[in-house]
């Protein structure tokens, strides 16, 4: 027996109810907007000028994923979705670091036209990159892609993902004793204490004394308190000088500290803030690589999300024009300086299943509060003094979910058939054999630039698992659409009310939120030619329902 949602999709909650469920969704995605930062900056081989690059783009990320957000929820899926920065496109990253080493050490002063050079490549890469969302999502081959894209797919992409991020979480890891304490304050918050619930004292005006109530402090703020609490931690060993000077773990680096200082109260971040934008071939085609792979994991993401917040399968247009907003999110993103697209967080998904509050307007205050301290940027330069040692326990965690999240799909699969197992088996396989070849056997056509590009995608392991599960799922025979993974709560029901009575595990579709408002339905009905964009829905008197903001 389903539980019934506390607010679904379309319910307009209370001030209250908007306050305290959209500022949890905001604070719960926090750690995944921070991290990204820290790693973009040690790419782009800034020197001591890397803390001052984490801050401008600490307030670049909460600023673009909260207008993403807004934007998703209000004019794309339409359901709770919440956007950050994309791990997808940091293999690419990744690789490009790999080729282009970096010369100096994080004490040294960087000639700024070093530096921003290469962040302008990324960023130009990125911007032409990104294109290919806005093109996918508006031309209808997302819609047709959902109904080739299924968990045996995704499952080995996702793992792939997280195994590419593998060397990244080690060195991170490694940088000081700390980040393991990081790593077991998350899980002990995040899995052994997830349930517990703490007593919290409030005085009630109603009852005119002090009274209790009992929340989930742990399970629904597991990455802000352990972060808090270990960076208080460092904040002891400085003071007390247990961390020696210039320690990975110090809180009071002299960079730091004057970066923090010098920050201005209220910044807006500005387009193109590293100059003219520039695209190199082999780092614009991993981050194509890595758009078709989001593109790829969100199909996944919004099915999930659909059947968490008791809703039927996103139709076509509604998953068109997901994409689209998405892209505009990656290339507004890409624009304001940070060096990776939007995607759907899953960790935010798994939050709407706990709190059974799905409204959309929770979620678009969400977005208000990442603009908001995104403009706020002496908020970013404290993130920014964060010790690099306490990334590495925050990025396992994350990453780990991903994987989780990957795994979940074999719910949906029948493993009982050797074919399934035999396509995830190698998708899995030659996505590590085929980058490790080439890693130390590039190949050598005698075209530099083309070598570059060949070696940088063949290095890609989601790529290249992605690419083959996907050509084997919908090649090899011997299993149906629902051994496969694609039951009957993953096809876009029919318009009859006989047929559109699906279910997903038995939950309870509420009314389609999925729909546009009242004036923008009578603006569709009245303009024939829109309604043959596949962005938006064919109507008919029968879909013509009310539906709130």
């Amino acid at each position: 027996m389903t539980i019934p949602l506390h607010l679904g999709v379309t319910d307009v909650p209370s001030v209250k109810e908007i306050l305290g469920f959209g500022f949890q969704q905001a604070m719960l995605c926090m750690s995944g907007l921070l991290v990204y930062p820290f790693l973009i900056s040690n790419c782009a081989c800034a020197g001591a000028a890397a803390v001052q690059l984490r801050v401008q783009l600490i307030s670049a990320t909460f600023v673009s994923c909260g207008i993403a957000t807004i934007l998703q929820t209000t004019f794309g899926l339409r359901l709770s979705v919440l956007h950050g920065p994309a791990m997808a496109f940091l293999p690419p990253l990744l690789a490009y670091k790999q080729q282009n080493l970096c010369p100096y050490t994080e004490h040294d002063d960087v000639p700024p036209e070093f530096w921003m050079g290469r962040m302008r490549e990324i960023q130009g890469s990125l911007l032409a990159a990104c294109l290919v969302f806005v093109l996918v999502g508006m031309s209808g081959i997302a819609g047709h892609l959902s109904n080739l894209i299924g968990p045996i797919t995704i499952v080995p992409l996702m793992l792939l993902l997280t195994s590419s991020i593998v060397p990244t979480i080690e060195e991170k890891l490694s940088l000081h004793w700390i980040s393991l304490v990081m790593l077991l304050v998350v899980v002990l918050m995040a899995v052994y204490l997830e349930n517990t619930r703490i007593p919290i004292y409030y005085y009630s005006r109603q009852k005119k004394q002090m009274v209790s109530t009992r929340i989930r402090l742990f399970g629904q703020f597991p990455y802000l308190l352990s972060m808090l609490l270990v960076w208080f931690i460092c904040f002891i060993m400085t003071i007390t000088d247990l961390e020696p000077y210039n320690g990975a773990a110090r809180t009071d680096n002299n960079v730091t500290m004057m970066v923090l200082r010098e920050s201005p109260w209220f910044q807006v971040p500005l387009p193109l803030p590293f100059g003219t934008p520039t695209i190199g071939a082999g780092i614009f085609f991993g981050y194509l690589a890595s758009c078709f792979a989001s593109i790829i994991e969100n199909i996944g993401s919004y099915d999930l999300l659909a059947r968490t917040s008791h809703q039927k399968p996103p139709p076509k247009d509604a998953v068109n024009r997901a994409i689209a907003v998405e892209g505009i999110g990656s290339l507004l993103a890409a624009l304001v300086g940070v060096s990776s697209g939007v995607t759907t967080y899953a960790e935010n998904i798994a939050l709407i299943h706990i709190t059974k509050v799905a409204s959309r307007t929770t979620m678009q205050f969400a977005g208000v509060v990442l603009i908001l301290l995104g403009l706020f940027s002496k908020f970013a330069a404290i993130l920014a003094s964060i010790p690099d040692a306490l990334v590495g326990g925050i990025l396992t965690m994350g990453i780990s979910m991903i994987g989780g999240v990957a795994l979940s799909n074999l719910q949906m699969i029948d493993l009982k058939l050797c074919r399934n197992l035999s396509i995830m088996g190698l998708s899995l396989l030659l996505g590590l054999i085929v980058p490790l070849h080439f890693e130390k056997h590039p190949l050598n056509t005698g075209n530099v630039e083309f070598d570059n590009i060949l070696n940088m995608l063949l290095n890609i392991k989601m790529l290249v698992g992605g690419l083959v599960a996907t050509f084997l799922d919908n090649t090899v025979s011997g299993a149906s659409r629902e051994q496969r993974g694609f039951r009957d709560h993953l096809l876009a029901p029919s318009t009859s009310s006989s047929e559109s009575d699906f279910s997903s595990d038995a939950c309870s579709v509420e009314s389609d939120a999925y729909a546009f408002p009242d004036s923008c339905q009578r603006l569709l009905r009245a303009v024939p030619l829109l309604q043959k964009l596949p962005i938006l829905p064919t109507l008919k008197k029968s879909h013509f329902k009310s539906n709130r903001v």
